[in-house]
């Protein structure tokens, strides 16, 4: 398991979560915490609706903001045939 924390400031209406291993053949798998430490979710490749290599999930509560803190990404390899390097992109908007 990778761990990253994203200090995420007010005003933020989504935010948009991108994790590319660029591989469909390894699966690798992304849960977020939100700063009070609720689980958002785990998500896997097909949970953008495609087996491409990525994650890509927007965050976007209804009709308010963003949590404001301290957000927590840990990235968890289940199925990969050899070392596997990742890029993890958050974009606030």
């Amino acid at each position: 398991m990778r761990h990253a924390q994203f200090y995420l400031g007010s005003g933020v209406e989504y935010l948009e979560v991108y994790l590319n291993w660029g591989s469909t053949s390894d699966s690798l798998a992304l849960t977020i915490y939100a700063p009070s430490g609720s689980r958002i979710g785990t998500f896997r490749d097909s949970s953008d609706g495609m087996m491409d290599g990525k994650i890509h999930i927007d965050i976007d509560p209804d009709g308010g903001y963003v949590s404001q803190g301290t957000w927590t990404f840990d990235e968890y390899d289940e199925k990969v045939s050899s070392q596997r390097n990742y890029t993890l992109n958050l974009y606030p908007y």
